[in-house]
């Protein structure tokens, strides 16, 4: 997975469609869940598993991600616990972590991992070139360290 965002963006101005145009718009957390899960499949792969995700009730129509349906629906597991952490800095995040940048009051979610972006769904985001990270979802799966 490179930028499924970026391609979804793409995709939804030759065939634009109700779904389509919502992963455009919002699908960033969604797409850093599958990473940070270790789920990396081909960009449009990506797409789908995020079509897929909504028609299992795991995100809804602005890709707001429902995290215990979501993980039970790509992992098999159960999401134990959910902590939203406020932060100013991603350098002490060291395992696969989502964190959201914000600027001008729009935000955008990108993995962080051994203190560093490694995963943004979109190959440009404002947010994370002029923003700052203002928070990050701490998971806890059941059978996962």
């Amino acid at each position: 997975m490179k930028n499924p965002q970026t391609l979804a963006i793409e995709l939804n101005q030759m065939f634009s469609n109700k779904d389509l145009e919502s992963i455009a718009k919002w699908g960033c957390c969604a797409f850093t869940l599958l990473w940070c899960l270790g789920i990396e499949p081909e960009d449009i792969d990506a797409i789908k598993t995020l079509y897929d995700l909504k028609k299992e009730g795991a995100i809804d129509e602005e890709c707001t991600v429902y995290w215990g349906k979501a993980i039970k629906y790509l992992t098999g597991r159960t999401l134990e616990s959910l902590e939203k952490v406020k932060i100013k800095s991603i350098k002490n995040i060291k395992k696969r972590t989502p964190v959201r940048f914000v600027f001008n009051g729009l935000g955008h979610w990108v993995g962080v991992e051994n203190g560093r972006i490694a995963f943004n769904s979109l190959q440009q985001s404002n947010c994370v070139e002029n923003g700052d990270p203002s928070e990050m979802r701490v998971l806890k799966i059941k059978g996962v360290n």
